[in-house]
């Protein structure tokens, strides 16, 4: 017989929230970066922040709840 679990959602603070957006959105810009320089792409700071907001809004909005697993 399969166990069952029931996952259990718990919010998470707004500090840890904020953080996982920064770390998120500054390690994808920076990636980018990385990419454009070896394609011989110009810096560009409003494409660097664009990727630094859109996607540490979007993994913060993704991320702000932690699910654990409640063993029945």
């Amino acid at each position: 017989m399969r166990k069952t679990y029931k996952m259990i959602r718990e919010k998470l603070p707004v500090k840890t929230i904020i953080k996982n957006g920064i770390y998120n959105g500054l390690f994808f810009a920076l990636s980018m970066a990385v990419v454009n320089y070896f394609y011989d792409v110009p810096f560009s700071i409003l494409k660097f922040l664009f990727h630094f907001l859109c996607f540490g809004l979007f993994m913060a909005l993704a991320f702000r709840y932690k699910y654990t697993k409640d063993e029945h």
